[in-house]
């Protein structure tokens, strides 16, 4: 199974994303951008790929492991971003103002624990919720006005769960399954 871990938002949080997205779907036109999808907004902490039922197994473990005695907090969004580069954009983001340092903790305790049971994963962790993939060029100072526009906007969540969650593609279309949830005190 291909899995990843992740944290998912509350409702209003992904209702901002999905302003932030429609004002760049309607300035970068229709076909520029694969946008995600509404129900697939997380945060991926660490992606795992393809594992046995044993490394799903460990998994779980390590996030068990890796969240005793962690408490939920607050997640306030921030800048808008892109990877590699603004200038070379691949992957459009939205990052954190509030909440990274705590995000960063966790994908660290996450890594350690993921490493002692021998899953292997790449581990470059930044903090951020992936809006869409750029699939062509895109119009002259799209991320500019794309930044702009975000910082208008102020998404909140509480973080209170990280899952171990597995990925599918069907009919071309990423498809996500909780295959295990921690709660967070």
């Amino acid at each position: 199974m291909r899995l990843f871990i992740a944290s998912s938002f509350e409702t209003s949080f992904i209702e901002i994303l999905e302003e932030i997205t429609a004002y760049a779907y309607t300035n970068a036109g229709g076909s520029a951008v694969k946008w995600v999808e509404r129900a697939n907004f997380h945060l991926t902490y660490v992606f795992l790929g393809e594992v046995s039922e044993s490394g799903a197994a460990a998994a779980i473990k390590s996030v068990d492991d890796a969240l005793k005695g962690r408490k939920s907090f607050t997640l306030v969004s921030g800048a808008f971003g892109a990877f590699p580069s603004l200038r070379n954009p691949q992957v459009l983001w939205l990052g954190f103002k509030e909440g990274a340092p705590e995000l960063r903790e966790i994908a660290g305790k996450l890594a350690r624990a993921l490493s002692e049971r021998g899953l292997t994963f790449d581990n470059r962790f930044e903090p951020h919720v992936t809006l869409g993939r750029i699939k062509k060029e895109l119009p002259a100072n799209l991320c500019g006005r794309m930044a702009d526009y975000a910082l208008t906007k102020t998404a909140v969540s509480r973080l209170a769960s990280v899952e171990v969650m597995e990925s599918s593609i069907i009919c071309g279309c990423p498809v996500y399954k909780r295959v295990y949830s921690r709660q967070l005190l």
